[in-house]
């Protein structure tokens, strides 16, 4: 019975925000689309030294030279973190709803950048290396900024029907439930930074070495 009503809790809450749902990830597509494209406008210059970047790095992993993991640990849970809790205050303001797909545009656009760069200058390499750089942790990455996006959204459209309609709602039982969620969300991206740190190095060095 109580596995039937988390099922049936989680059905309506879909049922009564598919909207929001679908906004973020037209905003996170559109955002993934753009930074693809946007590798066309990059000047000759700027081409080749991301070029020489991407060859100097792969050159590194080809040499079987040791990877900084602690590092990796540190950079992907201090960018993630950050964005996590400017997902979380922005929520928390009546407008917030704005930054926050702001925020999911420019995640998006990071990702569509780094992918379409690989793709666009290195063809199946590239295409392969980005499978085994940049998928493993956005695979739970992506659901995780999505889950946190939306939950920021709900709540800040709540605030701004609250100010300007005057309807009222249980504040404390609504930020409560925001936060819990978004302390799932980050147990998720705290998830994605291990796999990035322990798991992606390995699927980089597989890619370098089978190329």
């Amino acid at each position: 019975m109580r596995r039937h009503g988390i099922r049936d809790a989680v059905s309506e809450h879909f049922r009564q925000q598919f909207g929001i749902y679908i906004l973020v990830m037209v905003v996170f597509t559109s955002g993934v689309a753009t930074g693809a494209l946007s590798v066309r406008l990059l000047e000759e210059i700027q081409i080749r030294e991301l070029n020489e970047y991407f060859f100097g790095f792969v050159d590194y992993l080809a040499e079987q030279q040791p990877i900084n993991q602690g590092l990796i640990l540190k950079r992907a849970v201090l960018q993630n973190g950050l964005f996590l809790l400017a997902l979380y205050f922005c929520g928390n303001f009546f407008l917030g709803f704005i930054p926050v797909l702001g925020l999911l545009f420019y995640r998006g656009f990071s990702i569509g950048f780094a992918v379409g760069f690989l793709a666009e200058q290195n063809s199946l390499h590239g295409l392969l290396f980005a499978a085994g750089a940049i998928l493993p942790q956005n695979l739970i990455y992506v659901p995780a900024a999505v889950l946190a996006a939306v939950c920021a959204v709900i709540f800040s459209l709540l605030l701004f029907r609250r100010r300007f309609t005057g309807r009222s709602f249980p504040y404390g039982a609504y930020f409560l439930q925001y936060s819990l969620l978004m302390l799932m969300a980050a147990a998720a991206f705290a998830l994605g930074a291990l796999v990035e740190t322990v798991i992606t190095p390995v699927f980089m060095r597989a890619v370098v070495v089978a190329l």
